[in-house]
């Protein structure tokens, strides 16, 4: 799953609106439309993707490949 379809599946089952995520980041509605629906670029980047999941409660991690994914977690596609 691209980083941010996972933003907005944790948004989805969180209950998390667009308005309330631009604010929590500071951002215009529009400005988090860009970054959620673009299609310029084929992922956001990594660190746009750590700033976004801070503010939904979430967090990055670095793990080695096999290391199982939780019920909750999500992992991020290549991108080719």
């Amino acid at each position: 799953m691209k980083g941010r379809e996972i933003v907005k599946r944790i948004m989805e089952n969180k209950g998390v609106t667009n308005a309330v995520l631009s604010k929590r980041l500071g951002l215009t509605q529009a400005a988090l439309w860009d970054r959620l629906n673009t299609k310029k670029a084929k992922d956001i980047p990594l660190s746009t993707l750590v700033e976004m999941l801070e503010q939904l409660d979430y967090k990055v991690q670095i793990v080695p490949g096999d290391t199982a994914i939780p019920e909750d977690g999500y992992e991020v596609e290549r991108i080719e």
